[in-house]
């Protein structure tokens, strides 16, 4: 099954809902992958502080969940990304029920994202970097399109983790993984790219990263 054969199953459907729902996508994310999910649904709220005229870039934008925090209303520019078209439209459903007619949709790769340089305020990527096949490639597209002093905030899955049934379920080139890095590989794409100040949390397999954009004339690591 493609991938985005899985996303337009009732699988993938299952997926984008249980997703939306904190009160159920957390519980299951301790028993099956034992990692917390907290800092995934706290992070989408770096949406509702931005000043109006902002503009947010969500690669890979799944179904939407973090269009939650979104308010109703033309003050932020909210552009979502992804290639798969399953997920796509059911984002344009949730951005349709919530009335949020700001939200913009592509179809896109991570790593040629249709929006100028130096272009978006802030950046999501959540639960994508372990499923590309250019991870880091995908987050020198992320650091491209950020202004400087940008932020990017995200989620993602990584290997060498503690316990081996989480080494067993978190496996290079297997269901819908890519390559998968680890912490350190993570760390060291962010720096690569560009990145600065960057804050890396794990629970378990799961990994948290919070990082800016350098200013123009900072010299990337």
């Amino acid at each position: 099954m493609s991938r985005d054969d899985f996303y337009a199953s009732p699988w993938g459907a299952t997926y984008s809902a249980y997703m939306e729902r904190p009160r159920f996508s957390r519980p299951l994310g301790r028993l099956v992958w034992g990692g917390d999910s907290r800092r995934y649904y706290e992070s989408m709220e770096a949406v509702a502080g931005l000043s109006p005229g902002s503009t947010v870039v969500d690669c890979p934008v799944g179904a939407g969940p973090a269009l939650r925090a979104l308010p109703a209303g033309d003050r932020i520019r909210y552009v979502g990304a992804d290639l798969s078209p399953a997920m796509l439209r059911r984002a344009r459903g949730r951005a349709a029920t919530r009335g949020l007619s700001q939200v913009e949709l592509v179809e896109a790769d991570a790593t040629a994202l249709p929006l100028d340089d130096d272009s978006a305020d802030l950046f999501l990527s959540f639960w994508g970097l372990h499923c590309f096949e250019d991870p880091a490639a995908a987050l020198a597209e992320a650091a491209r399109v950020l202004r400087p002093g940008g932020r990017l905030l995200g989620s993602c899955f990584v290997r060498g983790t503690d316990t081996l049934r989480q080494r067993l379920l978190v496996r290079p080139h297997v269901g819908d993984f890519g390559p998968i890095g680890t912490h350190e590989e993570v760390e060291a794409w962010l720096a690569a790219a560009g990145f600065a100040d960057a804050a890396l949390e794990r629970s378990g397999p799961m990994l948290f990263f919070d990082a800016r954009a350098k200013p123009t004339g900072e010299p990337a690591a």
